[in-house]
């Protein structure tokens, strides 16, 4: 007779070692958890993906945008399903009572962001990307984001653009105004005169464009970062979708705003 004792570490040894297979048909439906899966090296497991997402073009587009239906879902046929906060509660409840795996993550900040891609580089079985963490830097100058050189949107605090900011050494004084997505007036611009303009760019607009655009403006060009050619024009995707290209992006506008 074999003792039970002498079989449970062979056992164990052998579970240790098998590591589950990665999902092969993989339904993303946030622009950020697309990038984190092509990032990671996944493409070949993307199924479908939402409308705005930047995979591919012959990934399948989601019908109904990052709020589909279960149905849409199902008829894809995936092994998972990748999901963000504003994913509809009642999608996530049907999905999971029909079996389909279902993993709903959280990004509002960078270190959320963090722990999101290597908890899907565990998903997939990859190396977790390697990238930079805020090394405490001090705020030296005051800034502003805003999103087009005619809008007055910015971002404030909660939100991961702030961080941005911060981890650029920059002090953002959208900060002080309310709610994490607000919009600027031109009085609170001109008293707070910030010492640097970032501007948020989605069309890969030339500086020289941007500039005369805010010297063209009757209040923005009376702002000291204006006459003085303080302006950084920065991709906007890193301040609008929680995803790699913001983890990098502190490093990035740092040595923009260095080269001023």
């Amino acid at each position: 007779m074999i003792c039970a004792f002498r079989i449970w570490p062979v056992l164990l040894a052998t579970a240790i070692a098998v590591r589950a297979d990665p999902p092969a048909r993989v339904v993303s439906l946030a622009p950020n958890l697309t990038d984190m899966v092509l990032q990671l090296g996944a493409r070949e497991s993307l199924a479908g993906v939402t409308p705005f997402c930047a995979a591919p073009d012959e990934v399948p587009r989601v019908a109904g945008g990052m709020q589909p239906e279960a149905e849409t879902i199902l008829a894809i046929g995936p092994d998972l399903v990748l999901a963000s906060s504003i994913t509809p509660a009642p999608t996530l409840r049907q999905l999971r009572r029909l079996g389909i795996r279902t993993e709903v993550f959280a990004t509002g900040s960078l270190q959320e962001i963090r722990t999101a891609t290597a908890r899907l580089a565990g998903i997939f079985g990859r190396d977790t990307p390697c990238e930079p963490a805020p090394d405490g830097v001090r705020p030296s100058r005051t800034a502003v984001l805003l999103f087009g050189a005619d809008t007055a949107y910015s971002a404030g605090c909660g939100t991961h653009a702030h961080e941005i900011l911060g981890a650029a050494g920059l002090h953002n004084i959208a900060a002080e105004a309310s709610g994490p997505w607000p919009q600027l007036g031109e009085e609170f611009l001109l008293a707070s005169d910030p010492d640097v303009i970032i501007v948020a760019d989605y069309g890969g607009a030339k500086r020289e464009a941007v500039l005369a655009l805010l010297r063209g403006h009757p209040v923005r060009r009376h702002l000291r970062a204006v006459q003085e050619d303080r302006v950084v024009v920065f991709p906007a995707r890193a301040f609008s979708i929680p995803g790699p290209a913001a983890l990098q992006a502190g490093q990035k506008l740092r040595d923009e705003v260095e080269k001023l």
